[in-house]
């Protein structure tokens, strides 16, 4: 992660724990690092995609230690008293057995089972016999066994061949979460992204309806003004009554754009705050302070996009992920051929504990290798799981080709609303200043008598209807970065350079 974006995590960090902004709480004015600070809190799909990754870099954990070095303490006492036929009647001999033993089990990268288990017993068992001679009555003999107390250790190994062996295989799960992981920290980097370019471009709509309401009423202003000079004159005559009508249709027409572009900053102002994560908030306004004006984009824009864009980034892990999944999605589905072995020391000794030094001297030594074979009759759902897998990670690519070609074409629709913005706000200004001098012509040549009061109007018209231009070509120029930057990955670093503490 580079270093701004350490810095505004940071930033969105230290205002969780402080909570609302009291500025957003209290004030109706907001700017545009206020909207940034805000969204960062309050967005809940930006929470979301923080609270997924924090959720990804526990699943990688877990999977790292999916095969810990695992021991096995077990104990039990078994005794037996089966009824037998001896001559002329039932026997019922005994034996007890006490057994306990701790075993330690390890799973390798490559699919090897370790077994070491040490057992420790004691046995015992009495039995009756009866017999007799031929002639005479039955005898009956009692013997008794023991006690006798045992060892032994076994250490055994077992070697996946077909299915189950090799890293890719054991460590599948693992790799998995790793990539998911990659995948989340992806997803929120692109969160974080949009959230900010849809909260900027909300706020910069909002700039536009404020700076309308702004225009209008200061327009308004005037007009009543012009108004109350115009009655005067009137009054001594030196002016038609008929000329005063044309400044109230006037004002009655621009009290009904007043209200129109209030009602747009108050909707505006809804939509900032849907964006921003609360809807309920009160209606704001935006700061006076005109967008930034930023360079034009440069013409490796293109370049950018496709190495640094967060859709992008975001798709190309998906596809790896698709792949690390295909690797073993068939894996539990294939023959199983598994080599196994064991080595074991015995030891036994009668009512005394020699038989762990017995076990010590591999006097009583056994071993085994064996070969365990099994193959499903019917291997269809093994085919249809492994075509799943490889379809997944063609549909992956094909999304990533989409995704390619859809941030390439927003890139140059923005390019070119950048290049027109500013070509706008040119010839904006440039009419905004000729009208403001033909609107000062008209009203001096009313003072004298030689224009109209329509004339004067449409000069002011012309001056209000220019204003707006000029602030749409610039909120469409602002609007048209922040999506250039947010397609090229750079709006997040960038708004933590504006945002410095």
């Amino acid at each position: 992660m580079s270093d701004t974006r350490r810095r505004l995590l940071a930033i969105a960090a230290a205002l969780l724990t402080a909570g609302v902004s009291p500025a957003w709480a209290t004030e109706t004015v907001i700017d545009d690092a206020t909207v940034v600070r805000v969204a960062l809190e309050k967005n809940p799909t930006l929470a979301a995609s923080v609270t997924e990754l924090r959720r990804a870099d526990l699943l990688e954990e877990a999977e790292a230690e999916r095969y810990p070095l695992t021991l096995v303490l077990d104990g039990k006492a078994t005794r037996n008293a089966a009824p037998n036929l001896g001559p002329g009647r039932v026997n019922f001999p005994t034996s007890t057995l006490y057994t306990a033993g701790g075993e330690l089990r390890k799973k390798l990268p490559w699919g090897t089972d370790l077994t070491l288990r040490l057992e420790a017993f004691r046995q015992e068992s009495i039995s009756l016999f009866s017999f007799a001679q031929p002639g005479q009555s039955p005898q009956q003999v009692l013997f008794r066994l023991g006690p006798g107390y045992g060892s032994s250790l076994r250490f055994g190994v077992t070697q996946p061949l077909l299915r189950g062996a090799g890293r890719s295989i054991v460590e599948a799960q693992l790799d998995q979460a790793r990539a998911g992981r990659t995948n989340a920290k992806l997803a929120r980097d692109r969160t974080a992204s949009q959230t900010l370019a849809d909260a900027l471009t909300a706020y910069w709509e909002l700039y536009y309806a404020s700076r309308a309401v702004d225009i209008q009423e200061h327009t308004l202003s005037l007009a009543r003004q012009q108004r109350d000079e115009a009655a005067a004159r009137v009054k001594t005559g030196g002016l038609a009554p008929v000329e005063v009508l044309t400044f109230e249709s006037r004002i009655a027409q621009l009290e009904e754009d007043l209200v129109t572009a209030r009602a747009e900053e108050r909707r505006k102002s809804a939509a900032l705050g849907r964006v921003l994560g609360d809807p309920t908030l009160e209606q704001r306004r935006a700061a006076e302070r005109e967008p930034p004006h930023h360079p034009e984009p440069g013409a490796d824009a293109r370049r950018h996009a496709l190495s640094e864009s967060p859709e992008i980034a975001e798709q190309r892990s998906a596809v790896e992920l698709a792949e690390v999944t295909a690797r073993s999605a068939s894996d539990s589905l294939r023959s199983r051929l598994d080599l196994d072995g064991y080595v074991q020391a015995h030891g036994l000794g009668y009512d005394d504990a020699s038989a762990f030094g017995q076990v010590g001297t591999l006097r009583a030594l056994s071993a085994q290798v064996g070969l365990t074979y099994e193959a499903p009759l019917d291997n269809t759902r093994h085919r249809s799981e492994r075509a799943r897998a490889e379809l997944a990670v063609v549909t992956a690519k094909q999304k990533l080709d989409a995704t390619t070609q859809k941030v390439l074409a927003d890139l140059d629709d923005a390019t070119q609303r950048d290049t027109s913005a500013r070509q706008r706000i040119e010839l904006a200004d440039r009419t905004l200043e000729l009208a403001r001098q033909q609107r000062d012509a008209e009203q001096a040549r009313f003072r004298t008598g030689a224009a109209t009061a329509l004339q004067v109007r449409e000069s002011e018209d012309q001056v209000r209807s220019a204003e707006l231009r000029a602030v749409r070509a610039r909120v469409d120029l602002a609007t048209a970065h922040v999506t250039i930057a947010h397609l090229t990955g750079s709006l997040v670093a960038e708004t933590a350079r504006s945002t410095k503490p």
